[in-house]
């Protein structure tokens, strides 16, 4: 039998060295590679978008006047309920007639006594005349019987004059709604003296259908304006959007040089009476086309330090950071007008769980397919 040969106490050594190595290589494993996230982009919609310019505008009455007595007497009838709308024409108001009913009938009558007087004049005249012709009286006395025929038929036009006059004043009694449109409360009461020496106003009427909206805009901006064509929408505090449309029928021939602002004015129908002067409304006016405009939707714009941005991808699949500046807004979608390409892939979704310069794999969907995940509607 062939006995083992005895370990050197070097041959040990090693040994207990090396074991506690086995042991950790043993155990150590190598670090995983974090899986890439995958991020939804889009490409930017290319289309036509019509460009306009917004501000603020105030409604105003195209008609709107105060109902003031013209005849002093005292207020007899109140044909009208307080803020109700009436016709044209409607009879609002009644002040004491019969004190001016009488003066018509005081003018009529003379007028009937002129007629009379200048009918007798005129048949002295022709008589006087042919005696004069036939010396049978004296030129003079026939002079003056045509004298009196012209004073005659000139009183006659004095008296119709008169008798106009009276009736025009009396008219005056019944105060009528001079166009349609809304009358306010009334501002005396029956029995109340009125027309007096100061004119006393009554009520205010006030038209509001059709209306105007006036709007001022930026001088910078009044060249984009077509003045053939142009058209301006209207939206009141709590629409969406700009539901109301109307025409503009009016544009200032001039700058206003304190204000730095063109006077623009628009027409609307409002037949229901929603928009009432005096109010303020969104309002926005067409100014033509922009032609392949790029839009993204809404939900893609960031902002950093009041500036809009964008996440981009680049040729390798990192995110970047992008400055843009954006235009109008349409449909849930923003105009870019400057720092985005046609082909730049954009991050729709998981803006939260990405940063620049971080690698992502790209899933592309479409803007209208994005804004559907969201529950938007493209």
């Amino acid at each position: 039998m062939v006995s083992a040969m005895p370990e050197t106490v070097p041959a040990r050594r090693a040994m207990l060295v090396l074991a506690p190595l086995t042991l950790i290589a043993g155990c150590a494993q190598p670090n995983p590679t974090p899986p890439v996230p995958v991020v939804d982009v889009i490409l930017p919609e290319q289309r036509d978008v019509p460009l306009f310019i917004e501000g603020t505008g105030q409604i105003a009455a195209i008609e709107s006047v105060p109902l003031v007595a013209r005849v002093q007497g005292y207020l007899q009838a109140i044909h009208y309920r307080d803020g109700a709308y009436v016709r044209k024409g409607a009879p609002l108001f009644t002040i004491e007639p019969a004190p001016f009913l009488a003066q018509v009938h005081q003018a009529q009558a003379n007028l009937a006594s002129a007629q009379a007087q200048a009918i007798y004049a005129d048949h002295q005249a022709s008589r006087y005349t042919q005696l004069a012709e036939a010396d049978s009286t004296s030129r003079q006395q026939a002079e003056q019987t045509v004298s009196n025929r012209d004073a005659a038929r000139a009183a006659i036009r004095q008296s119709s004059a008169a008798l106009e006059q009276a009736r025009i004043t009396y008219g005056y009694t019944h105060v009528a709604a001079p166009f349609a449109g809304q009358v306010s409360a009334h501002l005396a009461n029956v029995g109340a003296l009125v027309g007096g020496s100061t004119p006393t106003t009554l009520a205010s009427i006030v038209q509001l259908d059709p209306i105007w909206v006036n709007v001022n805009i930026p001088e910078q901006q009044a060249h984009q304006i077509d003045r053939q064509n142009a058209a301006m929408e209207a939206g009141l505090q709590g629409e969406q959007g700009y539901p109301r449309g109307g025409a503009i029928d009016y544009i200032a021939p001039t700058i206003d040089q304190q204000t730095g602002t063109l006077q623009i004015r628009g027409l609307f129908h409002n037949a229901q009476h929603t928009m009432l002067p005096g109010n303020f409304v969104r309002v926005r006016i067409a100014a033509g086309i922009s032609h392949n405009a790029l839009l993204v939707p809404d939900m893609a714009l960031g902002d950093n330090q009041g500036e809009r941005t964008l996440l981009v991808l680049d040729a390798r699949g990192h995110v970047q950071q992008r400055k843009v500046a954006t235009g109008a807004r349409q449909d849930g979608m923003t105009v870019i007008t400057a720092g985005l390409g046609a082909r730049d892939r954009v991050v729709i979704n998981g803006l939260q769980s990405v940063s620049p310069g971080q690698l992502v794999r790209a899933h592309l969907v479409s803007p209208a397919q994005a804004m559907a995940q969201e529950g938007l509607n493209p």
